[in-house]
């Protein structure tokens, strides 16, 4: 028995989107009769649900439906119907995803086996080749196919998180906080990622490790009482003898730690010491002639044993006056984070004043960032970590003020991290034009920087449009699946962006006039609140209407907020006042898609 034929372009009840059929797949309307033609057939069906203003649906596409090698195995073992959601509002309520595209497999009775939003192809060539063998040899009694493996397989799957987790706790002393038996240092990034996963798993183990880490950090030898910041790290368990020096970098991470983690706990102490961070920051770090930040203090135990009395008698330790791009970076994000948390405008504007330096001192087109700067003004040549540190911060400037003027810089250094820092093989790398040799980077520090330049592709993708720079972070992070396990805890910036692969960000466009009232409360909405992973893009229905044309977003008489899951969407909202709640409803469907 054959399936019926598909509809002609002037049937009714066809819906749009069948006049994009992808080469090569054949489309059929949603009907009983094609249920009993897979029924006798044993064949499953691919249910594709789509949306006619997402992009996202037009994407899927282009790059999934259009391959050779889905359009083979959808042609060989299944049968596809394509809907508008508009058009098959029950089809869309019994089958949908919670955004568009919904990319479903089911048997001939109409139960899920398999479903995702936007799926690669690849994966959906395995949901439909394992879904049409099992149905041939289990018959009816066939049901729901796990689509992911579990396991190290090189691929990037659920086994990975659980694994830094392991590696994270392993290492944690339970009796003092902090990782290790010996010298105590406070890994920020290792914190960020803890944070991360204690906000989706409140598991009192991951509680426990941030919070006796950060209390006893911010009590003991560690912490500067007297004038804030924190030392680079210290030589006795328990958080005792400090070396004084203080690094940009550290109390950069340290900042973003307190802050994050006292709005996820609810704890004002600690937000409280984010606070102080973020004041010592600008008083003790900055650079007045350059705008810029000193990559480090100067260690001087006598001055920083004294009281703050006697060190005001004292001439205080002298900057480093080396300036690095990816330093300064990172306390550009944690300004910008700090001044959406605490409400404070003069950090945010610090934060923009400094990006603005950054980018001037160090940036030159066609080059991308050079490492630093020292003191007679000459600049060392760009490092990987440079451009991917900066183009983190760049997206975390246009997050928070929507300040135009570092668009193409951030264009400029996505692009060069997808195509100058990608070797051959796919992995994200330093090139010998830029400064390092190829076998400069400790394996497990080479392996964290490259996780950082896939988060900022992957963040960037969603902003720019370019869905090529996820396909390139995803491709490096895959490469390095079965690597991350031997470095142990080390690996918590590679399980960060391979949690952005495996649980897309929320992302959030507002769309208003720029400086409009309620433009800035839905965006201030968005961004203030801690959600572990968010992208807030700001676009003006004037300025901006190409753009909106692109996305496929209606143009409203208000301001209105999207929020989409990754590649999916969801309704729109206008009221900041309950936009919050929205956004912590939609962070709780993603976190239970992975």
């Amino acid at each position: 028995m054959s399936v019926p034929p598909p509809p002609s372009a002037d049937a009714p009840g066809r819906d749009d989107a069948a006049g994009r059929d992808a080469p090569g797949i054949v489309w059929h309307d949603w009907s009983a009769e094609l249920l009993r033609v897979a029924r006798d057939e044993q064949r499953p069906v691919l249910l594709v649900i789509t949306a006619e203003w997402s992009r996202f649906c037009g994407e899927l596409e282009r790059e999934v439906l259009s391959d050779p090698a889905v359009v083979a195995a959808v042609s060989e073992h299944a049968l596809a119907v394509r809907v508008d959601r508009a058009q098959r509002p029950d089809v869309d309520a019994r089958y949908g995803q919670g955004g568009w595209p919904s990319t479903v497999v089911l048997d001939a009775d109409g139960a899920v086996l398999a479903a995702g939003t936007f799926v690669e192809a690849d994966t959906l060539i395995g949901w439909i080749s394992q879904a049409a063998r099992r149905q041939r040899t289990q018959g009816p009694d066939f049901r729901a196919v796990s689509p992911v493996p579990r396991g190290p397989t090189g691929r990037l799957d659920d086994s990975i998180l659980p694994a830094i987790d392991a590696a994270l706790l392993s290492h944690f002393d339970a009796r003092h906080g902090g990782f290790g038996q010996g010298p105590k240092f406070p890994h920020p990034e290792a914190l960020d990622y803890a944070i991360l996963r204690l906000a989706d798993d409140r598991r009192p183990e991951l509680r426990e490790l941030v919070e006796k880490t950060l209390l006893h950090m911010a009590e003991g030898g560690l912490h500067d009482a007297e004038e804030g910041g924190f030392f680079r790290f210290c030589s006795l368990r328990d958080w005792r003898a400090p070396h004084t020096d203080k690094l940009l970098e550290v109390n950069a991470g340290l900042l973003r730690n307190y802050l994050e983690a006292g709005q996820l706990l609810g704890r004002q102490d600690l937000i409280d010491v984010g606070a102080r961070t973020a004041e010592a920051l600008l008083a003790q770090f900055h650079d007045p002639a350059s705008g810029l930040f000193f990559a480090a203090l100067q260690a001087d135990d006598e001055y920083y044993a004294a009281p703050l009395a006697s060190r005001r008698t004292r001439r205080a330790p002298p900057a480093d006056s080396r300036l690095h791009a990816d330093a300064n970076a990172r306390a550009i994000s944690a300004l910008l984070k700090a001044g959406a948390v605490l409400a404070r405008p003069e950090l945010t504007a610090a934060a923009v004043s400094a990006a603005a330096a950054l980018v001037a001192r160090l940036w030159r087109p066609g080059q991308g960032m050079f490492h630093g700067s020292d003191g007679a003004g000459r600049r060392q040549p760009g490092l990987l970590r440079d451009q991917a540190e900066t183009a983190r911060a760049l997206l975390h400037v246009l997050q928070y003020t929507d300040d135009r003027r570092f668009e193409p810089v951030l264009a400029d250094l996505l692009a060069r991290l997808a195509s100058v820092h990608v070797a051959a093989s796919g992995e994200l790398v330093d090139r010998a034009g830029a400064g390092a040799r190829p076998d400069a980077t400790r394996p497990d520090a080479a392996l964290a920087e490259s996780a950082v330049a896939a988060e900022a592709l992957l963040r960037g993708a969603l902003i720019s449009g370019h869905a090529e720079y996820a396909a390139v972070a995803r491709r490096a992070l895959g490469l390095a699946a079965h690597d991350f396990r031997r470095h142990g805890y080390a690996m918590a910036a590679y399980g960060r962006a391979v949690e952005l692969v495996l649980c897309p960000p929320l992302h959030v466009i507002v769309v208003g006039p720029r400086d409009g009232a309620t433009t800035l409360r839905l965006c201030r909405a968005a961004s203030a609140g801690y959600l572990p992973s968010r992208v807030v893009q700001r676009l003006d229905p004037v300025e901006d209407r190409e753009a909106l044309q692109r996305l496929g977003l209606p143009l409203r008489g208000r301001p209105v907020a999207y929020v989409f899951l990754g590649r999916d969407g969801a309704a729109e909202h206008d009221d900041p006042d309950t936009l919050w709640a929205v956004l912590a409803a939609a962070n709780a469907r993603r976190r239970q898609r992975r």
